[in-house]
């Protein structure tokens, strides 16, 4: 390619540039349409164009002048941080996918947390709530069982034409003392947890890591008890996803509401369940494993799970949890627990 400076027409390359990005590729009688590209890629490209078709030799030809450029913006753009193979669709797009397939129906509601039922062990137990109000003052078994159902449904769909959905969602888990006759088999507790969030999907790239969605709503915790077992909180609550590809990081952070001192029956609880957690979910095949980490100032808690599809309807599912905040009576105790059972969904499947 041959320079010559002095043919250089600055308005006339930007606009000739310009066409050249935005024009519409035809083959075959059918339209593809070009997607709109990340900002700082999209300007690489504009302002190579310009430079190169101004300097450019009548004999070399628009092709050339956009394979040059697209090998320079190939090698100057910043490279996105992923995991896996980047061919097709990623986990959380099949996921995003298939739950706007269901959203316009009549009746349909989708997962938001796993859905399981378990056997569980937990080699710690809390045993002081219950103390005063059973005979034995050891009342509670190691084993019991644990199940969570949770969903949500849109509420409005796109509202004022932004790319969001607002939803409501509700959750309930319960630890169950199945195997305790002797204590009348309770439900030794159950949380439960409505939401009322907006979740926006416009995609960016944060730190050359792609953030698919991210939600900010209002939380709910209640254990629906009365008297010293009482347990609930408010919350404001934020999350995002970060797309790896067949992998993802979903992070959550949230900021207590304060409560009036006289009627708080958790005054402490942030010290134990923190300000936010982080997971890491991989999805290498049919198989999903995660790994939950929770920080907080007087304590802090893991949580590890791992699921495989058996049927088309259920998956085996196996969790463990080492930490604080399991449930609302424990908030500030240390729970150790394994389990194993059969879950309806995961966080991402394939």
């Amino acid at each position: 390619m041959t320079v010559r400076p002095e043919r250089r027409h600055p308005a006339w390359a930007a606009a000739y540039a310009t066409l050249l990005v935005a024009t519409p590729v035809y083959a075959e009688g059918n339209v593809a349409e070009v997607q709109p590209e990340a900002t700082d890629t999209a300007q690489l490209r504009n302002d190579c164009l310009s430079d190169a078709i101004a300097a450019a030799d009548d004999a070399v030809t628009v092709g050339e002048i956009r394979a040059q450029c697209n090998q320079t913006v190939a090698n100057e753009a910043p490279a996105a941080f992923t995991i896996g193979p980047v061919d097709g669709p990623t986990a959380v797009d099949e996921r995003a996918a298939k739950e706007d397939r269901s959203m316009d129906r009549n009746f349909i509601m989708t997962a938001h947390k796993p859905n399981y039922l378990l056997a569980t062990y937990s080699s710690t137990v809390n045993q002081e709530p219950f103390a005063d109000i059973a005979e034995n003052p050891e009342p509670l078994n190691n084993g019991e069982v644990k199940f969570q159902l949770s969903i949500k449904a849109p509420i409005w769909r796109s509202p004022f034409g932004w790319r969001s959905d607002l939803f409501f969602a509700y959750t309930t888990t319960s630890w169950w003392q199945l195997g305790n006759p002797e204590f009348s088999n309770p439900f030794r507790e159950t949380v439960y947890e409505p939401e009322l969030f907006l979740r926006h999907y416009q995609q960016s790239k944060v730190l050359g890591l792609k953030v698919s969605s991210w939600d900010l709503g209002f939380d709910h915790q209640s254990n629906g008890r009365s008297g010293d077992l009482s347990r609930s909180w408010n919350r404001v609550m934020g999350r995002t996803v970060i797309d790896l590809n067949d992998a993802a990081l979903l992070l959550r952070a949230w900021y207590r509401l304060p409560e009036d001192s006289d009627s708080d029956d958790n005054p402490d609880i942030s010290d134990y369940a923190g300000y936010g957690d982080i997971r890491a979910v991989w999805v290498p095949s049919r198989n999903t494993y995660s790994l939950m980490l929770r920080p907080a100032a007087k304590g802090s808690a893991v949580e590890l799970t791992g699921s495989r599809p058996i049927s088309k309807i259920w998956r085996v599912y196996a969790q463990y949890w080492n930490g604080y905040d399991e449930s609302l009576v424990d908030y500030n105790f240390r729970t150790k627990r394994i389990g194993i059972g059969l879950a309806l969904s995961d966080y991402l499947e394939r």
